[in-house]
């Protein structure tokens, strides 16, 4: 059968990242800035212009108390904002895990947790591998 699936390219990749799995992740892009702040992620249904209905994750952050110009520069340096929109962090995290070309088609809330399920397209990702290796 392998044979048979190297004649054939996907049009698209699904992945299933857990929302722990993504705090992870943001705890890792901020580095330094991990221990200044807390950390809660989230998402909400957004409608846009066109009547379609899209998911945005939110990484909302918080200062710890006796936060500081400089811990806010160390934050800033992360790519994160705590003075920006939830949303904003949220798409720079997910941009910073799939690039620029992805979708969230859904949160999904199961007895496990809640999870999201996110597209790219095949060539985005093969490219994206391609970089890596």
């Amino acid at each position: 059968m392998p044979r048979y699936l190297d004649r054939i390219e996907p049009e698209d990749v699904r992945f299933l990242m857990d929302l722990s799995e993504f705090k992870n992740f943001v705890i890792e892009m901020l580095g330094d800035a991990r221990d200044l702040v807390n950390i809660q992620i989230d998402y909400d249904y957004i409608e846009d212009p066109g009547g379609t209905t899209l998911v945005r994750p939110m990484v909302k952050l918080t200062e710890i108390s006796q936060f500081t110009e400089e811990n806010r520069h160390t934050v800033l340096k992360s790519g994160f904002s705590i003075d920006r929109e939830p949303f904003d962090n949220g798409d720079y995290a997910m941009e910073e895990i799939f690039g620029p070309y992805y979708t969230v088609l859904a949160a999904t809330e199961d007895e496990d947790g809640a999870f999201f399920t996110i597209e790219m397209p095949y060539r985005h990702y093969a490219k994206q591998i391609e970089s890596v290796e």
